[in-house]
């Protein structure tokens, strides 16, 4: 958790600078606060990995934490599905939602049938076979 919090933090300073460079140059005011808005945003996982990582120093630390870390013989990692296109059918039903919310609710019908298709799909491919 130290790593992912020192990403977490240079994320949050970066784009922390990049608002006020913005600003300073284009003194609009949207992209500002959204490039703020999203400096914090970072900032708040930041806190967050940082408190995780205070509760868990107490026990050993994890693998990826240490110094020296190596892998040491060959362990099963468990089952990970094939590539799939159930993802990119989620997203299609996701942006056709958001199509249907501004062109009309009966877009909203055909977003729900390829949403819930997907959704059907990708449950049924990421079974755990036996």
């Amino acid at each position: 958790m130290k790593t992912e919090t020192k990403v977490l933090l240079f994320a949050a300073l970066f784009v922390a600078v990049i608002a006020a460079v913005y600003w300073f140059t284009s003194y609009e005011d949207t992209g500002a606060v959204l490039l703020a808005v999203g400096s914090l945003a970072y900032a708040f996982m930041c806190a967050y990995a940082y408190l995780q990582v205070r509760r868990i120093s107490h026990g050993p630390a994890r693998p990826e934490d240490l110094e020296d870390g190596q892998v040491v013989g060959v362990v099963e990692i468990g089952y990970f599905p094939a590539a799939s296109v159930w993802p990119a059918a989620l997203g299609l039903g996701a942006v056709l939602t958001a199509l249907g919310l501004v062109f009309g609710y009966w877009f909203l019908v055909i977003a729900a049938i390829i949403f819930l298709g997907a959704i059907i799909g990708y449950a049924v491919e990421a079974q755990v076979p036996h």
